[in-house]
């Protein structure tokens, strides 16, 4: 049976945001589509959302934004995702932004004045483009939103004990060490000091203690290829 996950430090009344997993049981290399499907239906039952009404991307780990509004919110979902996107930003209420990942970090921008969040899939090359700081510029831009007062959210992602990388990517990211000779890097970190680059206030970013290397989620790092996916989905009340 697979668990569901929530933040800490949102109490789910003005933005929703959760976490699906794999759960235990089940290696993620046996994962089929048609499981997949079933187990996202059930994910979306439990928190009692309708996954039609959701909105997906065609992640592509670079730096593209979309903005959703009512001229397209119907226009996309888990059959037609938003091409070549790795975050949206919206101000709509009651439309499901999902993000999904196997290592990646899942990132939810929230801010109270503006009532405007993101939903940013961010992996190490999204961190060298920085998605990140691009996305609060597109917020600034379209909402005007206070970097001080908006909330960040990281959800499961791989720790740096588990992320292995050559130099050449080391080379990019302040938040790294060598372990046992070899470089990892701390991608929840990196998002962690751009966004305080950006103006984010520390006691505002809430980074999960969920480590997707864990067997209950889905790794690329750990299993290779899959089809499975962690999807965080975060959505305006």
């Amino acid at each position: 049976m697979s668990e569901i996950f929530y933040p800490f430090n949102n109490d789910n009344k003005e933005i929703f945001i959760a976490t699906s997993s794999k759960g235990l049981g089940i290696k993620a290399s046996d994962i089929t589509e048609d499981y997949r499907k079933k187990l996202e239906i059930e994910f979306f039952n439990k928190i009692n959302l309708d996954i039609k009404k959701a909105i997906f991307m065609h992640q592509v780990h670079k730096d593209n934004i979309a903005k959703i509004d009512e001229s397209n919110k119907d226009i996309y979902n888990k059959e037609n995702p938003v091409k070549e996107t790795d975050a949206l930003i919206t101000n709509l209420k009651n439309v499901p932004l999902i993000i999904q990942t196997a290592d990646c970090l899942p990132v939810i921008l929230y801010c109270k004045e503006t009532k405007s969040m993101a939903a940013i899939h961010c992996s190490w090359r999204g961190i060298v483009q920085k998605i990140i700081p691009k996305t609060i510029e597109s917020m600034k831009k379209e909402y005007n939103i206070d970097t001080r007062t908006t909330y960040a959210y990281i959800g499961a992602h791989i720790f740096e004990k588990d992320y292995e990388v050559g130099e050449e990517v080391a080379i990019h990211f302040r938040a790294k060490r060598i372990i046992n000779g070899k470089w990892h890097v701390d991608n929840s970190m990196e998002a962690v000091l751009q966004m305080i680059d950006c103006g984010f206030m520390e006691e505002n970013i809430e980074v999960s203690n969920l480590n997707s290397y864990n067997e209950i989620f889905y790794s690329y790092r750990r299993d290779g290829k899959q089809v499975g996916r962690i999807l965080t989905v975060g959505m305006i009340l």
